[in-house]
């Protein structure tokens, strides 16, 4: 099933907000060595989730993944 534009834009919103969070960790030496390796996960998803959104509105992909 092709996810809407809507799904994707939330799962975005959604993605981001994990990362903030996680940065906040590692900024205050709070972090686990699994945590960091999340926001690295994240960071590639990001990157897929806004090639779709690009693709979506016929907009040149910049984001490599």
């Amino acid at each position: 099933m092709k996810k809407t534009i809507g799904t994707i834009f939330d799962e975005l919103s959604v993605t981001n907000i994990k990362i903030f969070y996680l940065i906040e960790k590692v900024q205050k030496n709070e972090h686990t060595k699994e945590e960091a390796k999340k926001i690295q996960d994240l960071n590639r998803y990001r990157a897929e989730l806004v090639n779709e959104i690009n693709k979506y509105f016929n907009e040149r992909i910049e984001i490599k993944v």
